[in-house]
């Protein structure tokens, strides 16, 4: 059946979505699309680094609760997690009750958590200090991400277009760059701008269509670079539709939005997509009121995806090669507020996750009396923690991608 205007205008809408606007499809001497698959070598048993970021600001403290700690349960009146509620790590603190799943892989050596971590000079605007943490410069405004400069450092020679990824509406700091392209992926069906019974010269139609309009040779210079993105984006679709159909549900996952996201994940890496960097997120976590009963619930929703997460990578063998990092911009106040919440804060722990990952506490909790106007002071550089995943874990040019060199933390 031949493609009317309406639906050339309808897939054509598609095809732009996605592309995520980005700019031209290429075509070879023949006038057909080019095959852009996954690089004959993309490094499919390489290890893997999957970003968690915990958008609002979540509460460390009822997080990892300091139960054993003086000045805990004072000032948090009707927010502290009492003896008998905490899942006990140590006889000074444990887990929120919510997280059984991270505490049976804490009790299997699977989960460090390092205590304490943020940044000189604190900020406690959600938008600056996520933007600190997406750069890795608290000092300065930089317009590269922390992601983008070890893609750009350590992954230069690879052609893999699924390199790295970000799932859902993860699009952030983390991967800006100027010079490379980072695919922005909801679910592997977006990427099906063709359906089977389009025709393959409609299908060239459409290709060459997009061509005329982008063609760089046709651009100012200031618009090649956004033609060259519109390259990389359409690399990507392709590099999507010629992975393997590896993937065999053998995990049970809760119904939401991470934990599909998570699952993603595993469907890529299962489809040898080669990836080496993920980044996906929760959001939330800003508990200003009610926060009892709201974070129980994110929490417990956390914890039950990433404990599906981790069974499915074992289901699929591929515990060893992955490991997961969750963070959030800052954490929260000591003292709860008025309102059954607390306020923006600082330090708060980070989350490491894998099969290779030397499981336990790192690091030193803050004094909750001996405070900074009120916040936690920081323990542990976040710098640190990233440069321990890419030097240790990935391998990459940690000094590139951070800009000097930092104390690496003895968890992988």
């Amino acid at each position: 059946m031949k493609m009317t205007r309406r639906d050339f205008l309808i897939k054509g809408t598609a095809l732009l979505a996605a592309l995520g606007l980005r700019g031209p499809i290429v075509l070879a001497d023949d006038g057909l699309p080019i095959s852009s698959t996954v690089s004959s070598d993309p490094g499919v048993d390489n290890p893997v680094l999957v970003v968690v970021q915990l958008s609002g600001g979540n509460d460390g403290i009822n997080t990892l609760v300091p139960y054993g700690m003086g000045g805990y349960f004072d000032a948090r009146s009707t927010l502290r997690i009492t003896q008998s509620e905490v899942l006990a790590l140590t006889s000074q603190v444990g887990l929120h009750p919510s997280l059984t799943g991270l505490k049976a892989l804490y009790d299997k050596g699977k989960l460090a958590i390092v205590q304490g971590v943020g940044y000189p000079k604190p900020d406690h605007s959600h938008f600056r200090s996520m933007e600190i943490w997406q750069t890795a410069e608290p000092e300065k405004y930089l317009r590269t991400g922390w992601l983008a400069r070890y893609v750009e450092s350590s992954l230069r020679s690879s052609t893999n277009p699924l390199r790295a990824i970000q799932i859902g509406n993860a699009a952030n700091k983390a991967f800006n760059s100027d010079s490379i392209g980072v695919p922005v992926i909801q679910t592997v069906e977006s990427f099906n701008f063709f359906d089977a019974k389009t025709p393959k010269a409609d299908q060239n139609r459409l290709s060459k269509a997009f061509l005329d309009m982008y063609d760089p040779l046709r651009q100012a210079a200031n618009l090649q670079v956004t033609c060259q993105r519109g390259v990389d984006a359409y690399e990507s679709v392709e590099a999507i539709h010629a992975l393997d159909n590896a993937y065999v549900n053998k995990v049970e996952y809760p119904k939401s939005g991470f934990a599909k996201d998570l699952q993603l994940i595993v469907k890529l890496l299962a489809g040898k997509s080669g990836t080496r960097v993920f980044y996906v997120q929760l959001g939330g976590f800003d508990d200003h009121a009610d926060e009892k009963n709201l974070h129980a619930k994110l929490l417990s929703q956390m914890d039950q995806a990433l404990s599906a997460f981790y069974q499915d990578l074992e289901a699929q063998g591929l515990q060893d090669r992955v490991v997961t990092m969750a963070f959030s911009e800052f954490g929260r106040r000591v003292k709860e507020n008025g309102s059954g919440g607390t306020d923006h804060g600082t330090a708060a722990p980070m989350f490491v996750l894998g099969g290779r990952v030397k499981g336990g506490l790192y690091g030193e909790y803050p004094s909750l009396t001996n405070l900074d106007n009120g916040d936690l002071k920081y323990q542990v550089d976040f710098r640190s923690v990233y440069y321990t995943v890419l030097d240790d874990w990935l391998k990459g040019d940690a000094k590139a991608a951070l800009g000097q060199i930092f104390e690496k933390i003895n968890f992988i």
